[in-house]
């Protein structure tokens, strides 16, 4: 099956934030836990009701046009279940999202306006299903990365399904249902502490027995979504954001108090000292009705290299020392 994107498209730049962490110290790498590359083949588990489906994505060029072929792998007993895997895939990448708009609102950004040439045709990858993203965001809340990616791995492990496909297996996030039996006890064997075991239980709950529609928020305005989420405990400002930016398709959520997108913001554009949610805010007040993906661009950087990062900081810092000599002459 093929699928044709709104240009530009590139699906190897889409895939960078879910397929690799961002560059660690003595080349560390993390192994894959729910997102894989196989041949050039993006590959990933959904759930059609209770069957799991391994299914392939791959990018094809065109001329100038950039198409996604699609594939069911593995696990598809019905034929007709491959356009529900079409309606994911078109979801998970956007592919009817125009981002031309996007980038003639940032193109007198100095910061912005680079970034879109460097990262042109990427979308924000959006999750599987919504509880895997609010589930993860929760447990990813305060630490670090390498400790959040192995209580992820290990709660994978010991609650997930999978499939097992020429010889390599393919794991899925633990569906709700798995989540809800489990016990703040239980849970803490695999170092999640007790708060989150005790959040990560009563949201699974709730969706089990009907009381949360995650994926029903895809219906909602924005705020009646995030309020919706901030209703649960565990479920802060940047976790509804997060989710609203990652899984609901939410172009204009800004999480202005990511520790990150604040190091970003300071680096980029030369600020003294690490801006306030208040001032992420002020400053993203030109990126009005694209904020998530300013902050998804800005976020990237750090899937960059150091040197591509400092040649890319004295850039930016030239331009400014021309433009201050030219409005002083």
């Amino acid at each position: 099956m093929l699928i044709t994107p709104v240009q530009p498209f590139d699906l190897s730049l889409t895939l960078r934030f879910v397929l690799s962490p961002p560059a660690l110290p003595n080349n560390r790498q993390f192994a894959p836990l729910l997102d894989y590359l196989e041949d050039g083949e993006y590959r990933r588990i959904a759930h059609l009701g209770d069957e799991p489906v391994l299914y392939g994505v791959r990018q094809e060029r065109d001329g100038n046009r950039t198409n996604l072929r699609l594939r069911a792998v593995a696990g598809l007993s019905d034929e007709r279940a491959l356009g529900q895997i079409e309606n994911l895939a078109r979801r998970q990448f956007s592919t009817h999202l125009d981002l031309q708009p996007f980038y003639r609102l940032v193109a007198a950004d100095p910061v912005l306006a680079r970034l879109t040439e460097h990262f042109c045709g990427m979308r924000i990858p959006q999750a599987v299903n919504i509880f895997e993203t609010l589930i993860s965001a929760i447990l990813e809340q305060q630490v670090n990365l390498s400790f959040a990616h192995q209580v992820k791995q290990a709660l994978i492990e010991n609650y997930g399904m999978g499939l097992e496909f020429q010889g390599r297996r393919y794991n899925a996030f633990p569906e709700p249902a798995a989540l809800a039996i489990s016990t703040p006890r239980e849970l803490r064997r695999i170092q999640v502490s007790g708060p989150k075991a005790r959040y990560i239980i009563a949201i699974a709950r709730a969706v089990v027995d009907g009381s949360l529609d995650l994926e029903g928020l895809r219906s909602l305005d924005p705020r009646a979504a995030d309020a919706k989420l901030r209703a649960y405990k565990g479920v802060g400002t940047w976790t509804a954001q997060y989710v609203g930016l990652r899984a609901l398709g939410h172009l204009d959520s800004l999480p202005a108090a990511d520790v990150g997108l604040q190091k970003a913001i300071q680096r980029f554009y030369g600020l003294r000292k690490l801006p306030t949610p208040a001032r992420v805010e002020q400053i993203a007040r030109r990126w009005a009705g694209w904020r998530s993906y300013a902050t998804f661009y800005l976020w990237l950087t750090y899937w960059e290299d150091r040197a591509w990062n400092e040649r890319f900081i004295e850039e930016l810092a030239h331009s400014r020392r021309s433009q201050r000599r030219q409005a002083g002459n």
